[in-house]
């Protein structure tokens, strides 16, 4: 879940960067916190809190982590978590202290320069008949350590996209991610030695769904062994934020955020989990 809240962090620190102006009167540019938190049932909170940055010629476009906070969330069950600071912007409960399931909703709240800045959610339904055409695919590894091209070529492999589907009787958001679960992975395309070549543990979509299929393609898996294939039923705040990505300094907007005195995501989210098994020709 960690890896998982890490991806989803970078494309939040993305949107709230890329935010030029404050239309907010009251609150001068760069004193509304960075809020990112992801309530998932079963797991305990993790939130992070970083600075904002504002659009200014000055600005040196880094954001800083805020440390030092009481931060409380509430649940409607009467629940109270206070988080711990841990450093690094990062906050958590204890890991006996754990989120429950829909239909409750979390309040969260701290005090951020003489401000209350809070938020509330709901944790969504789990997804529905999530399933996978196949637990199981081969991939032919491919050794580039020793320079140039291997005899052969790239062929032997199963390139046939493996298929997800779901029921979405609500028509709401979805997102997929696809995770290698294994402590030691082992390289499908081993790469040139001293050689700078890209590798990513796992992968996710690249905006919500609103739809019940999507699909893997094989050639996008990058290590054998076992895979997590993850299908998150999300609330709307996080797709709105997410498709504010094309903000720009053009168009002087900025993202929208749920966050009463401060920008970025707190929002439940619920899953269910498939297998896949990349395994070696």
């Amino acid at each position: 879940m960690k890896k998982i809240y890490s991806i989803l962090f970078i494309l939040l620190i993305i949107n709230c960067i890329i935010s030029c102006t404050d239309t907010n009167d009251v609150i001068n540019p760069g004193e509304k916190p960075i809020v990112e938190a992801y309530l998932a049932p079963g797991h305990p909170v993790s939130m992070k809190v970083f600075t904002e940055i504002p659009y200014a010629e000055t600005s040196e476009g880094i954001s800083e982590p805020i440390d030092g906070l009481n931060i409380k969330i509430t649940g409607s069950n009467g629940k109270v978590f206070n988080l711990k600071s841990m450093g690094d912007g990062v906050y958590v409960s204890d890991n006996t202290e754990l989120i429950e399931g829909a239909p409750l909703k979390y309040k969260m709240e701290f005090e951020y320069k003489g401000r209350i800045v809070s938020a509330e959610t709901e944790i969504p339904e789990k997804p529905l008949d999530f399933t996978i055409s196949t637990n199981q695919i081969y991939r032919t590894q491919i050794d580039l350590s020793s320079g140039g091209f291997p005899g052969g070529g790239f062929g032997g492999s199963d390139n046939t996209p493996v298929e997800l589907s779901w029921s979405n009787p609500d028509n709401v958001y979805h997102f997929i991610a696809v995770e290698n679960t294994e402590t030691e992975p082992q390289q499908i395309i081993i790469p040139p030695t001293g050689s700078e070549f890209p590798t990513f543990r796992f992968r996710f979509t690249n905006e919500p769904l609103l739809g019940t299929h999507n699909n893997i393609q094989p050639q996008s898996l990058e290590y054998f062994g076992n895979y997590d294939v993850i299908l998150y039923r999300i609330n709307p705040d996080y797709s709105a934020l997410y498709q504010s990505s094309g903000t720009t300094t053009q168009n002087l907007s900025t993202p929208p955020s749920s966050i009463i005195n401060g920008l970025g995501v707190f929002t439940g989210v619920n899953a269910d989990t498939v297998k896949l098994n990349v395994g070696k020709n």
